[in-house]
């Protein structure tokens, strides 16, 4: 890199976001501003319109529409790490599969979300877990301990569900 240039960074707190951060962002977006299929963004809702799942993960990484989210804007990275980490939490569901040999067109996150018998409340439903999911299998052996030892001071054992809500509440 030239020393005149300066690198592109997120300022903030905005630096910090996890996949996690970004799959509930666009679970919350879908249950503010509505949940579609077939397209990105429904051309009727203005700054904020409905959204499918790949649509509401731009507008949470991004902040604002984006015509391809995962590939264009300053939101690009932490977009395509949730797409990513949705993929990737669907295929280990066996939720989607990719093609065969034979096939090279794989049923995605963007099939997943069109499907016929999908539901706005089973996307955003799925958004949460893959987040919950991320937090789970991404926590720091600091952060388990620091859960642990709270628990067995208050005599109760560490569970997955109390982690999650320990972390949520942090």
């Amino acid at each position: 890199m030239n020393p005149t240039q300066k690198p592109t960074t997120t300022p903030g707190a905005l630096a910090d976001l996890t996949p996690a951060d970004t799959l509930r962002c666009a679970a919350r977006y879908l249950e503010i501003h509505g949940w579609i299929k077939g397209t990105y963004y429904s051309n009727q809702g203005g700054t904020f319109p409905p959204a499918c799942a790949v649509g509401a993960i731009g507008m949470a990484a991004h902040g604002r529409l984006i015509t391809i989210p995962a590939e264009r804007g300053p939101g690009a990275r932490d977009c395509a790490r949730a797409l990513d980490y949705l993929t990737d939490y669907l295929t280990d569901l066996g939720v989607i599969a990719y093609g065969d040999d034979w096939s090279t067109t794989p049923v995605d996150t963007f099939g997943w979300n069109d499907r016929d018998d999908q539901t706005a409340e089973q996307v955003i439903t799925t958004l949460r877990a893959a987040a919950d999911h991320y937090d789970w299998t991404h926590a720091t052996a600091e952060q388990l301990e620091t859960y642990a030892e709270r628990e067995y001071a208050n005599d109760s054992l560490p569970t997955r569900e109390g982690f999650l809500a320990w972390l949520g509440a942090r």
